[in-house]
């Protein structure tokens, strides 16, 4: 991995504008870094980086506000999310970069429907409905970047609402990627210039969750959303389209 003065600062400046996007709704910032970096690392390369580069992403969003987290609903995703994140790495592990491509792709495009049909059915989820959500999150995890927009509809499907959803969703979303990397380190996927971009990456989207914070109560909701989806559809389609090219 070369990690060029252009490549970083290519990196910094995506990093902190997708920041901005994901610190508002919870989700987008792996999905904008993952469309972005996949044509000029690949595939196998990005998720591991991204993984680690999360952890410091969620933690600079959690301590934005870590006063309104759900402690039940960390409680009940939690597990089922670390136990099924296993199951999904070992697939990441064995696919090719052009076969994963094509799954990270469409996973990323049906969050856009699954979303969409939660809010429209306005389910209401149990403990038990949270718990099967969260080895779902953790599964998809395990083979793709920037599914925090399945943790999202979850919390928000629980009844979760405001700064609470954001809160809830890093904390989950920091022990997730913590051992996503370890995993992904014991597989030899993660690799030391992956951490040290990965680190870059971490900390260029510090400043950009502490704009999104301020900008959190003042941008429409229903404008945010359109952002955000427009994002992951352009995300999507981009990185199924380079997989496709691959084959």
């Amino acid at each position: 991995m070369d990690l060029s003065p252009n490549l970083l600062a290519l990196v910094i400046a995506v990093s902190f504008g997708s920041a901005i996007i994901g610190g508002m709704g919870g989700f987008g910032t792996g999905i904008i870094l993952t469309a972005t970096l996949t044509p000029i690392l690949g595939i196998k390369a990005v998720v591991p980086v991204l993984a680690f580069a999360g952890i410091i992403i969620n933690v600079g969003r959690f301590w934005f506000y870590r006063r309104d987290f759900d402690a039940r609903a960390v409680k009940l995703v939690l597990p089922p999310a670390l136990i099924c994140l296993l199951g999904g790495t070992l697939i990441y592990q064995h696919l090719d970069a052009a076969r994963l491509a094509i799954v990270i792709g469409l996973v990323v495009l049906a969050a856009l429907p699954a979303r969409r049909t939660l809010k429209a059915r306005n389910l209401h989820l149990g403990a038990r409905g949270l718990a099967l959500g969260g080895g779902i999150f953790g599964f998809l995890n395990g083979i793709a970047s920037g599914m925090g927009v399945v943790l999202i509809s979850l919390l928000l499907g629980a009844g979760l609402t405001g700064t609470a959803v954001l809160a809830t969703d890093a904390l989950v979303t920091i022990a997730v990627d913590i051992t996503r990397s370890a995993l992904f380190g014991k597989l030899d996927l993660l690799t030391v210039p992956g951490v040290v971009l990965g680190g870059v990456i971490g900390l260029a989207s510090l400043p950009g969750s502490w704009v999104a914070s301020l900008l959190v109560s003042r941008l429409g909701h229903k404008l945010h959303i359109v952002i955000i989806e427009t994002l992951i559809a352009v995300g999507g389609l981009s990185i199924l389209y380079h997989g496709i090219r691959a084959l």
